[in-house]
């Protein structure tokens, strides 16, 4: 295995460089309000690359194990991330065929499917937008 730092910490010491350096110098500066923004988009890609290298293995053990669930199979998990990511690519579309040919349109199904997807979402959000899905969870408990 790689020593320290790895990728996720090379990654986290270039944004937090930017965010606490770099981007503070520009803000106040009107001539540089467009290197501004593009670097504020920098921060952001590099905070989504960092969380995606940290949660993807997890996300995608989840997400085979819901469709073998839903599709009620017992598949063995590859090993290789890159293996499982483009067998996980193939078995949702075999999924959208499913959907589309009425497979899940009874309401123990329609239940299981919009459990899966409203997982999957989930983590597509922890990746992606984090602060998003922390918003939608304040909603929900506010409304309860």
């Amino acid at each position: 295995m790689y020593d320290l730092p790895d990728a996720s910490h090379l990654i986290e010491a270039v944004y937090q460089h930017l965010e606490m350096n770099i981007a503070p110098m520009l803000k106040g500066d009107a001539a540089q309000r467009k290197l501004y923004f593009q670097t504020l988009v920098a921060i952001n890609v590099l905070k989504v690359a960092e969380r995606e290298l940290v949660l993807r293995p997890r996300h995608l053990k989840a997400e085979w194990g819901r469709l073998n669930r839903l599709q009620e199979i017992d598949l063995h998990m590859p090993e290789n991330s890159e293996e499982l990511a483009d067998l996980l690519a193939r078995r949702n579309i075999q999924l959208c065929t499913d959907i589309r040919d009425g497979q899940y349109d009874s309401p123990e199904n329609a239940s299981a499917l919009l459990a899966h997807l409203t997982m999957t979402a989930q983590e597509q959000l922890e990746v992606a937008n984090p602060r998003f899905l922390q918003g939608l969870a304040a909603e929900d408990a506010a409304k309860k």
